[in-house]
């Protein structure tokens, strides 16, 4: 009789974890570490070193605004829908953005924020180094300041 209730208490003790186990490996839940700053922000280089324009937006929440602090005449500030629209319409930046190879060469994470260093290298020898700050709420980013 006492091995009976050991027996069914492992039982019960370990059905659990596999419903768990089970449920995880069909993606049925999602990971909260997913939302962390950092892993959205690579999450998007990494999308982006695939070439995929579709998912690299898709981590960008719809109230995102694009700083660019590079302009002499002040810094420009860009709504989403604006920004994206001046992505896909420069076709000349975006076959340069898509045939050179990004590196990351550093994330520093403060909070919310992300600041990224990383350099684009050109087909032609060229590197382009950027600095880029990602403020990143609920697992999107809602905030990018680049110079």
């Amino acid at each position: 009789m006492r091995r009976f209730l050991w027996l069914c208490a492992l039982l019960v003790l370990s059905m659990p974890v596999h419903h768990a186990a089970a449920q995880a490996q069909q993606g049925g839940t999602r990971d909260m570490r997913d939302t962390l700053p950092e892993r959205v922000v690579q999450r998007t280089f990494d999308v982006f070193m695939r070439k995929d324009l579709a998912g690299t937006f898709a981590n960008y929440d719809t109230v995102f605004l694009h700083e660019y602090l590079g302009d002499p005449a002040g810094a420009k500030r860009v709504r989403r829908t604006d920004w994206l629209t001046q992505q896909k319409s420069d076709t000349a930046g975006l076959r340069a953005l898509m045939a050179g190879r990004v590196e990351v060469l550093r994330q520093d994470v403060f909070g919310r924020f992300v600041n990224a260093v990383w350099v684009l290298r050109l087909p032609d020898g060229k590197e382009l180094k950027h600095f880029e700050l990602f403020e990143v709420r609920h697992g999107k980013i809602v905030r990018e300041i680049e110079s």
